[in-house]
């Protein structure tokens, strides 16, 4: 009688190298491994493009942009083939990955942010023919040329300074201006408001409110580190009628 041939099914499980591929599905994972492989040296090759062009128009690196490009290899799991046709299976599959992380650096300040603080950023960027886009520092989200990133990346940086410096002297103003009238007029309530107009946009304000219901409001002017008369108001005068605003101007007239 002759012996029957061990013939392995492509998927049978062996208990020492685990699942056994076919012929066919060997050649996709070497073709997988390939491919990662080429697409960590082009990753690798951009990389240093891009560095050098930084560095050869003035970027300093630590300072206007950091880099890292971390060459690993990797097993994992991966899935190959299709469903549609039967042929997916999944495989463990050992290839080469590149991790190639440039950013540009520099700071943020936002009003609207509870802390309130200039923090250090991360700016993500593209590279296509020499040129750059960055739509975090740049007006208009289009390629510049690279000289003209670093000048936007400058700006960028100074103008988030200035914010944070108008902040901090209109927190101090308000808060000593506050201070001031409290010391001033302890009976009185002084707080600070929002003021608007339509050529200035919105400002602080800070408001002296008598018991009386009369108050006096100073537009708090930041740039010169100054309060001015804003508004006040005689709760006093406002109940008076007509006749009795008149026969008070009278007076006014007579004592001059």
């Amino acid at each position: 009688m002759k012996e029957t041939e061990n013939i392995k099914d492509p998927n049978q499980l062996d208990l020492f190298a685990g699942i056994l591929l076919t012929t066919e599905q060997q050649e996709q994972v070497n073709k997988y491994i390939e491919n990662q492989k080429k697409n960590s040296e082009h990753a690798q090759n951009k990389h240093k493009q891009v560095v050098e062009l930084l560095l050869e128009n003035d970027f300093v690196e630590g300072v206007h942009f950091e880099q890292s490009c971390k060459v690993t290899t990797e097993a994992r799991n991966t899935r190959l083939g299709y469903s549609y046709n039967n042929t997916s299976f999944e495989a463990e599959v050992e290839y080469e990955k590149c991790d190639s992380q440039i950013y540009l650096l520099g700071q943020n300040f936002y009003i609207w942010e509870t802390d309130k603080k200039l923090k250090p950023a991360k700016f993500w960027f593209d590279v296509e023919k020499g040129k750059i886009q960055c739509g975090s520092i740049t007006e208009q989200y289009r390629f510049y040329k690279p000289k003209t990133i670093l000048e936007k990346l400058q700006l960028h940086n100074k103008a988030a300074a200035n914010q944070f410096e108008e902040y901090k002297k209109k927190e101090n103003l308000e808060k000593n201006t506050i201070e001031k009238y409290t010391k001033l007029y302890p009976d009185a309530e002084v707080i600070s408001k929002e003021g608007y107009t339509k050529y200035k946009g919105s400002f602080k304000i800070v408001e002296v409110k008598f018991k009386s219901g009369s108050y006096v409001q100073f537009e708090l002017d930041t740039y010169n580190g100054v309060e001015h008369l804003y508004k006040k108001f005689d709760a006093e005068l406002d109940k008076l009628t007509t006749e009795g605003l008149l026969d008070k101007f009278s007076k006014q007239e007579a004592l001059k």
